[in-house]
């Protein structure tokens, strides 16, 4: 009897311990990064200039990998062990704060971690662009991932969950735009069209990308729409398979 009280005791002060030092967002307690050996993120920079870009390199341990990354107030994108943040905030003449969440999961599926990074951000009174020529119509798949025309990617970005789309207007102001549909045509298929209503890829146009053996080009057409403003953006990439 004693034992097992002893081992309740011991699980509460880990839950408490967890929920003291984390943070719980719907539901979910999110650890802070830290020194785990789960994850490492260097330079240990922890204030940020607002619409300016910082490279950091993310790294986690062979038994992981990254599932999910989402800057609470800008935009994060990992390339393989780098990580570029770009914060954006309105809190002009102040410092804000924005928090980096990432969700590892082990290779094997059986566990799964929340982490987070919270940076401060200074934002100047006025703000000017600190990009001459920005970036126009981002998309982003999967949160993490940009889609860049003419560039090669793994197929397996496309098919291990069902893709999802994200668009921004600029890269300085990084606006999101909602997606109304998302349309995938194979180069090889003579021009069939796979089209979805929202801003997901569909699971016949994920069926097809399975196949690839080979490079073959692929085209991605975003309808979206802001306001009043509709747009139509067509992007070449080619799919390989890894």
């Amino acid at each position: 009897m004693y034992k097992i009280v002893r081992a309740f005791c011991f699980l509460w002060l880990l839950t408490f311990s967890l929920e003291t030092k984390g943070q719980r967002i719907n539901g979910e307690i999110f650890i802070p990064m830290g020194e785990r050996s789960e994850i490492r993120m260097k330079p240990d920079l922890d204030t940020l200039e607002n619409k300016k870009t910082y490279e950091f390199k993310l790294r986690v341990s062979s038994e992981f990998k990254i599932s999910q990354i989402l800057l609470e107030k800008g935009l994060a994108i990992q390339n393989d062990s780098v990580l570029t943040i770009t914060p954006n905030s309105t809190k002009y003449g102040q410092i804000d704060t924005a928090t980096l969440r990432v969700i590892v999961s082990s290779i094997s599926g059986k566990r799964v971690y929340l982490f987070q990074r919270q940076f401060f951000i200074k934002v100047p009174e006025k703000i000017y662009p600190m990009i001459s020529n920005p970036k126009m119509n981002i998309i982003m798949l999967n949160d993490k991932i940009e889609l860049e025309r003419n560039r090669p990617y793994p197929k397996n970005l496309f098919t291990d969950i069902q893709p999802k789309l994200t668009m921004f207007d600029q890269q300085v102001n990084i606006n999101e735009i909602q997606i109304k549909s998302v349309t995938v045509a194979m180069y090889d298929k003579e021009g069939k069209q796979y089209v979805s209503a929202g801003d997901t890829i569909t699971m016949e146009a994920v069926r097809e990308i399975k196949k690839i053996k080979n490079p073959v080009p692929v085209y991605i057409k975003v309808d979206a729409q802001k306001g009043n403003t509709k747009k139509s953006i067509w992007s070449r990439i080619i799919l390989y398979a890894d």
